[in-house]
């Protein structure tokens, strides 16, 4: 089961890294559709999702910026370290 679990971890995370090239000119109810709510505020002008997670807190998180009429106009990845 735990070998299960890391595969569809792994194809989840493949999944996401694979859909973050297509979202520009997205709007919010698009991305959502694809890459999941995640724990984002929806009137946000920035979201982030976490695309992989490291030992010793480093993760890889993805950021999407939004202009004023909620379509996607930059995107990013940036890693940082968590507690």
């Amino acid at each position: 089961k735990k070998k299960d679990r890391k595969i569809k971890n792994y194809q989840n995370k493949a999944l996401k890294m694979e859909k973050q090239a297509q979202l520009i000119g997205l709007n919010k109810k698009e991305i959502l559709k694809k890459m999941g709510d995640e724990f984002n505020f929806y009137p946000d002008k920035k979201w982030v999702y976490t695309l992989k997670k490291y030992w010793l807190g480093k993760q890889k998180k993805l950021i999407i910026e939004f202009d004023d009429e909620d379509k996607a106009v930059k995107q990013y990845t940036k890693s940082t370290y968590e507690k």
